[in-house]
């Protein structure tokens, strides 16, 4: 007795495509979750420097407005294990001062570790105007930039 398909030349061609195609389907699969996780990293980072420019714009001298931001980045990133060491931010102010209708820049960098490959780098920039009419501590000498 002969089974179907023993006579057209058929035998083991479905086992042989599965074991051709599996590891191709594999690496798919695991290049999509490491898309996915960098994607999601990314906008985490977004996120968390826009609230820490928002943090640093309320602040009233630069010493508070990087502790204001280390504190709001570490509240927006919960998660560290997707930072390989955590999130880093840099508080920066446009023209090199913190005064009053100035801005303030906040960037912040992560490692994002990709299984196998290694990790990448990606950062996160937001920026936030300065209150003009906000008073700023410069610690009991005259601000640079500010009309007295």
């Amino acid at each position: 007795m002969r089974r179907a398909g023993a006579e057209n030349g058929d035998d083991g061609n479905m086992a042989l495509e599965l074991a051709l195609l599996s590891p191709v389907l594999v690496f798919f699969f695991l290049l999509l979750v490491i898309v996915g996780k960098v994607v999601d990293v990314k906008s985490q980072l977004e996120g968390a420097a826009r609230d820490g420019a928002r943090a640093a714009s309320t602040a009233r001298s630069y010493g508070d407005a990087e502790a204001f931001t280390e504190q709001s980045v570490a509240n927006s990133i919960d998660d560290s294990s997707k930072c390989v060491g955590g999130p880093e931010a840099v508080v920066t102010s446009g023209e090199g001062a913190f005064v009053p209708g100035g801005v303030v820049t906040v960037e912040v960098t992560c490692e994002v570790d990709l299984l196998w490959l290694g990790t990448i780098e990606r950062k996160g920039t937001a920026s936030a105007p300065l209150d003009t009419y906000r008073r700023i501590d410069c610690g009991g000498e005259p601000c640079e930039g500010v009309a007295e």
